[in-house]
């Protein structure tokens, strides 16, 4: 009996284990919310509803996706004398996920085990693209398409100089307000400079305080430097992308990505001052030493 009791023990664990909720997938390289849904059978829908607030947009490895219970509940599998985790057929990692706390080498004849719902077949094949430039794209959902590379703000593979960064900026005019957002879907002041110069081939921090401290301050702001205010907050708090002489975009609380100037009351009273990347500043005193 002894030499029983950690193996009945070890069972009996194993069993409340699995009534544990919770189930999640951590994001490995690659994938995509829909990716995940596949994995598991769930619509993509339900899985974005399960995870509110979730910028499918920035995906970075190892985030959680919470995993919705189907109506039904998840499919379960009673293992038979012999069997083991192994010879179910499912990867290991989705019946971790499914199982949360049960030790999957751990497992005995009769143990009830969550398994993924039957998942589709392959998604249907991509049609050729039309003639012209075109880019596959993905779509949160998993569906993929074309479009035109004309109308797509794609990463620059090399970081572009001060007036082609104000151009991809104001590609930006029009988009919403979001506070967090750093996408064309929505941005915030700051969201929208990273953004604006991530896609430019340039690093910039996230916050307006930190793009303050991480860039060099000049006497006349010249296209593509930056435009510092303090507003909500003492110091610099607010930031926009210079257009030359005294106009500059930036994205306004209740008007979104929108052309101001320097010389409007609201933001002549708050200016801090003009900022330009510290890489410009030394091409610049590289050329004129």
């Amino acid at each position: 009996m002894r030499k029983l009791f950690p193996l009945f023990l070890c069972l009996q664990l194993c069993a409340q284990a699995a009534d544990l909720p919770g189930c999640s997938h951590r994001l490995q390289r690659g994938q995509t919310v829909a990716a995940v849904a596949r994995l598991y059978g769930l619509p993509v829908a339900e899985v974005l509803a399960a995870n509110p607030g979730l910028d499918v947009y920035h995906l970075e490895i190892g985030t959680p996706i919470l995993l919705p219970t189907p109506v039904n509940g998840w499919p379960q599998r009673q293992l038979t004398a012999g069997e083991t985790a192994r010879t179910l057929g499912v990867p290991l990692e989705q019946l971790s996920n499914l199982n949360p706390g049960v030790d999957l080498e751990c497992l005995g004849a009769g143990q009830t085990l969550n398994i993924p719902v039957a998942t589709p077949g392959p998604p249907p094949p991509v049609e050729a693209p039309p003639s012209g430039d075109w880019q596959q794209v993905t779509l949160p959902d998993g569906r993929k398409g074309w479009a035109p590379r004309a109308t797509m703000l794609i990463p620059s593979p090399t970081p572009l100089a001060p007036g082609q960064v104000v151009e991809l900026a104001q590609r930006f005019q029009g988009a919403p307000y979001v506070w967090g957002g750093m996408s064309p879907n929505g941005v915030d002041c700051s969201g929208f400079v990273q953004e604006v110069f991530r896609l430019s081939g340039h690093s910039l921090p996230r916050l307006a305080d930190e793009q303050f401290q991480q860039t060099s301050p000049i006497d006349q702001p010249q296209p593509g430097d930056l435009v510092f205010f303090t507003t909500y907050l003492p110091g610099p708090s607010h930031v926009g992308i210079s257009l030359g002489g005294q106009d500059f975009l930036h994205a306004s609380s209740s008007r979104g990505v929108i052309r101001a100037s320097l010389e409007d009351n609201y933001f002549k009273s708050r200016y801090l001052g003009a900022h330009r990347l510290s890489v410009w500043t030394q091409n610049q005193q590289a050329r004129n030493p």
